[in-house]
């Protein structure tokens, strides 16, 4: 008898999890919104610092676990522009929030070929980074706590002007939730990860993960279709 009672409890959380999940579900300001087998999210990391991630891509369901692949994002971005250094022995860079407004206190890491740091500069009062020419800088990677980040190839006798967008942007990265409930109106469950290192995760990988993750992670969310409000004159 208790086999069988497993047994019935098995098949049906394989059941439920073999469901695709439709709809648009929030907790807060945060988002995840599912459609088919495609997902749109919105939602802040586990910190305390308010980073909002943002991305879209294809799901799947591994036993409790959703994965997110995600994708090219359609949303906006952090753009980089290239000119015509101004100085052949000067690498100028400006930093510009989304709305136009200069970002000091911006970080840019010079970095070489083999992706190792070379030098490390912060945007002044104006945004702005003067950096002597190094024919040894590869690429540079731009990056602050309250915004995108980025890493780009750099070309001789080039200056850069770089829009970092307040969100931080999840470009072909492997995003993990440990799904913890299901209803068709709510979904509770942790945020894992936002950058996977597996690509086609396993269930021993991903519990692995939680087990890794779960001294330091212990925010539950429920993320809920919102209920439409009965108008009492219609």
């Amino acid at each position: 008898m208790k086999i069988l009672i497993i047994l019935a409890t098995v098949l049906f959380s394989l059941t439920l999890n073999a469901q695709e999940i439709n709809g648009t579900y929030f907790e807060g300001p945060d988002s995840l919104s599912f459609n088919n087998n495609h997902v749109t999210f919105s939602i802040r990391g586990n910190d305390a610092l308010g980073i909002i991630f943002v991305g879209e891509g294809n799901y799947e369901m591994v036993d409790d676990f959703i994965i997110i692949n995600t994708g090219t994002y359609s949303g906006k971005k952090t753009k980089v522009d290239a000119r015509a250094a101004t100085k052949n022995d000067t690498i100028k860079l400006q930093l510009f929030n989304q709305d136009g407004y200069s970002i000091q206190g911006v970080r840019a890491e010079f970095l070489n070929r083999k992706n190792k740091s070379i030098d490390l500069k912060i945007s002044d009062d104006s945004g702005i980074i003067l950096y002597k020419y190094n024919p040894k800088i590869a690429s540079i990677k731009v990056s602050d706590l309250l915004y995108d980040k980025i890493t780009f190839e750099y070309e001789a006798n080039t200056d850069y002007t770089i829009h970092l967008v307040t969100n931080r942007v999840l470009e072909d990265k492997v995003v993990v939730f440990k799904l913890i409930d299901r209803t068709d109106e709510k979904l509770t469950m942790k945020l894992l990860s936002t950058d996977f290192k597996r690509t086609n995760p396993s269930t021993s990988h991903l519990n692995k993960l939680e087990k890794k993750t779960k001294a330091i992670i212990d925010r539950t969310r429920s993320f809920e279709i919102p209920t439409p409000e009965f108008n009492f004159y219609n």
